[in-house]
């Protein structure tokens, strides 16, 4: 192949027009010598250090999502002098729906409800627990966490917050509703805990054991983030032994989970495969965006979506 060449993932073949290689033979393609720079590699799955070492420099990865720092190693890849790029605000509105779907999932025991109605059961006197006047967690005030904060806010709920960047401190003095305050008093006080932070591979976990021991035991957690945020084992047992109430989780470390993982057994926690963003227009939308950052790279160099 010619210098300059988009390489996207044989998924993509239909709709992006470029040489297609699957995940699998993506490999073998680097190792044959015949992406050189300014190529541009769209991957749409996780690049290892070896993989990234086989990437020529002056190429680009490009891919189609927010969070790639577990991905990829950003900074190795800087080092190397490979370029890395994501998509920014594409699926906000979608992942921030989505977290409310756990939510309410978990607080008003619908798969439970579900498996109810279709075993003929009748139905109890009490179910359930309502969001209004609950305290909400957002941990993390990027685009997904400030759209939580705000469904939030409309379902009645008072918002408590933590945020470290400027832009997210100055938006949440604006914001109505929505207080900010510390990770330690944040998990003390609320009975909703929705993570948005972002992860990166060999980071530590947000929440440990120490941190979920800290939460009350009428809590339950919601992650659309990432699942390294958060010590599964630590969790699992949290959730088996009543020391935390419920969880919401559409992404999980490791993913997928063993078919023999204890969490798969509990009643409390309502699991997603990692589809927040899985909407059909909203993958279409990332998809399209991650083109064009590979085709503008070839075509006239970095783009404004370049990480690194």
């Amino acid at each position: 192949m010619s210098a300059g060449t988009v390489y996207v993932p044989a998924a993509w073949a239909g709709e992006a027009g470029g040489p297609a290689v699957g995940y699998d033979s993506l490999r073998a393609l680097l190792e044959s010598g015949t992406v050189a720079p300014p190529s541009a590699l769209c991957v749409d799955e996780p690049i290892d250090d070896r993989l990234l070492a086989l990437v020529p420099s002056g190429c680009l990865l490009s891919f189609p999502g927010t969070g790639v720092w577990d991905l990829v190693d950003v900074d190795r890849a800087a080092a190397r002098g490979v370029r890395v790029s994501n998509i920014a605000n594409y699926g906000t509105d979608a992942i921030a729906e989505h977290t409310f779907a756990l939510m309410l999932a978990v607080t008003r025991s619908l798969l439970q409800a579900d498996r109810r109605v279709r075993a003929g059961l009748p139905p109890p006197d009490c179910w359930g627990t309502t969001l209004a006047s609950r305290v909400l967690g957002v941990v993390g005030l990027g685009a997904v966490g400030r759209r939580t904060a705000q469904l939030g806010a409309a379902f009645g709920m008072r918002v408590l917050a933590t945020a470290s960047r400027e832009d997210s401190v100055r938006w949440a003095a604006g914001a109505e509703g929505v207080r900010l305050t510390s990770l330690p008093d944040l998990l003390k006080r609320c009975d909703v805990v929705s993570l948005h932070l972002r992860y990166a591979r060999g980071d530590r976990p947000t929440l440990g054991r120490v941190e979920l021991a800290s939460m009350k035991s009428t809590a339950i957690l919601v992650n659309t983030g990432r699942g390294g945020l958060v010590d599964l084992t630590a969790l699992t047992e949290a959730l088996a032994s009543g020391a935390l109430a419920g969880a919401g989780l559409d992404v999980l470390d490791p993913e997928p989970l063993p078919a023999d993982h204890p969490l798969l057994a509990l009643d409390n926690v309502v699991l997603s495969p990692h589809v927040a963003a899985g909407a059909p227009q909203v993958r279409r939308r990332a998809i399209a965006a991650a083109l064009e950052n590979a085709r503008s790279f070839v075509h006239s160099g970095p783009t404004v979506d370049v990480l690194r």
